[in-house]
This record gives structure tokens, C-alpha cells and sequence, in this order.
């Protein structure tokens, strides 16, 4: 048994969209999610922007007592080094390992420019999945437009607008490989209503999960939640009370 929290950190909102997972699933855990709202879209930044950032998220949670860190964003996932997993406690980043339907055909990857410049991705699913016709969809400016609580009108022609670009009209099955994504899932189901959308939020949270259970560190009883995000509370707050309740949202300033 091991009561302390739970560290989950992102960019922005977006691992909001983890963290309801872990809730809802492992309710009694509690949870330290550290948002990084002030430097938020990561996805159109450089690699040292994005590393030199998840580090000092890094060090947030770790100054927090977490027992495990999930890298609720793709960009960092795929962005940061080797070293940025070397700890004493698990790090665990975004999963790729989802369920492909059988029948899937042609395949297409939604994420920030950051996430599909690393291809990580394109190599995994092809590896794989050698007989599905793969397609890369660098989304620009849609977690920046989430983040801004951007109206339906302009985040459907955002998404229309790279599914366009890059061919994925025509593809059956896609996964959403930026956390922010899932927030509006409706939009996409809009735009594309014949794609079947995989979200890897559940397997990620699993993959932690797992470990912690191995070494017996599940939480004993219902623990507390805290949100922090460093800038823009009137936009993250709502949501977070939408989604977790009575929770507490603060202000959190990082160390760069």
C-alpha cells in the first residue's frame, strides 16, 4: 500500500483527458496534475523548448512526494530523452498499444507537428500492423485553439483542414495521439463520421497501474486531488470541476 499521489503532467489541458481515466478507474488514488498552460502548445515548439519544460514539470511533481509520473501528452512523450525516464519512481509516457480493429484498412495518426516529426508513431503502427495503409496528420494549431476554448466552427475547420491536407478523409480508424484531442471528440466525429477514433489514455494509465500493483503501492484509501495549472485558471478551473468535482485547482509556478 502507498497512499501519495499520483503525478500527471502536460503541456496544457489536455491531460485532463488521462487523468479522468485514472479517476475513473482507480478513484482512491489521488492525484498531483501539473498543466503547463503558460507555455502551452508544446507541439509547435522546439525539442529543446519541450525538453528543457518537461523537465522542470518533472521536478514540480517530483518535489510533491508523487510514487509514479504519467506524461499525459504525446509531444513530451516522444520528445524527451532516454534520461528523463531514469528515476526512482515509474514514468510512464503515452501508450501506443491500443486495440486495431480487424477490419481496419487505412490507418491515420492525429497529432501535434512535434509528435509526428519524431515518426515514433508511423514505426510502431507499421511494424505492427504491416497490411494497414498508414497516414501521419500533424494537427497545427488545434491544441493551441482547445486551449482557448476556440468555438466548434473554428476547431471543425482545423481538423478538416489536416485531414484534408494529409489524405486522412478516406481512413476508417485513427488514433488520437494528442491528450487535448479527446476533448472534443465530438468535432472529430463530425468531421470524420465514418473513422473509428482509439484513444490511448486507458492502456497508458494501465501500464502504470500495473507496476504499482506488482509492488503492492495501489492506494489504501480515497486520497486527494489537486490540479495545478501556471497560467489561465478561468479556462482550466471550469473544466476541472466539470470532471472531478470538488477538487482543488491552484496556480503553479515552474522552475526553468
Amino acid at each position: 500500500m502507498d497512499n501519495r499521489p499520483i503525478g500527471i503532467m502536460d503541456s496544457g489541458i489536455g491531460g485532463l483527458t488521462v487523468a479522468r481515466v485514472l479517476h475513473e478507474t482507480y478513484p482512491e488514488e489521488g492525484i498531483v496534475f501539473l498543466g503547463d498552460t503558460k507555455r502551452n502548445p508544446y507541439g509547435e515548439r522546439s525539442r529543446d523548448d519541450i525538453v528543457r519544460f518537461s523537465f522542470a514539470i518533472k521536478d514540480f511533481l517530483k518535489e510533491h512526494q508523487v510514487k509514479m509520473i504519467l506524461i499525459a501528452c504525446n509531444t513530451i512523450s516522444f520528445n524527451v530523452p532516454p534520461a528523463f525516464f531514469e528515476e526512482d519512481i515509474p514514468v510512464i509516457k503515452m501508450s501506443m498499444e491500443v486495440k486495431m480493429p480487424e477490419d481496419a484498412k487505412r490507418f491515420a495518426v492525429f497529432a501535434t507537428p512535434a509528435t509526428i516529426a519524431t515518426h515514433a508513431h508511423k514505426a510502431y503502427f507499421q511494424k505492427k500492423y504491416p497490411q494497414l495503409d498508414f497516414v501521419e496528420v500533424p494537427c497545427d494549431g488545434l491544441a493551441a485553439a482547445i486551449e482557448r476554448n476556440a468555438d466548434e466552427n473554428t476547431l471543425s475547420a482545423l481538423v478538416k483542414q489536416a485531414a484534408e491536407e494529409y489524405h486522412a478523409l478516406d481512413a476508417d480508424t485513427a488514433i488520437w495521439s494528442c491528450t487535448h484531442y479527446p476533448l472534443i471528440a465530438d468535432v472529430f466525429r463530425k468531421v470524420l463520421p465514418k473513422v473509428r477514433f482509439l484513444d490511448p489514455a486507458l492502456p497508458t494509465v494501465e501500464t502504470g497501474m500495473d507496476i504499482l500493483r506488482a509492488h503492492d503501492a495501489l492506494a489504501g484509501a480515497m486520497q486527494e486531488k489537486v490540479f495545478y495549472f501556471t497560467e489561465g485558471l478561468e479556462n482550466s478551473a471550469p473544466l476541472v470541476k466539470k470532471i472531478f468535482g470538488d477538487v482543488k485547482v491552484e496556480k503553479g509556478a515552474l522552475t526553468l
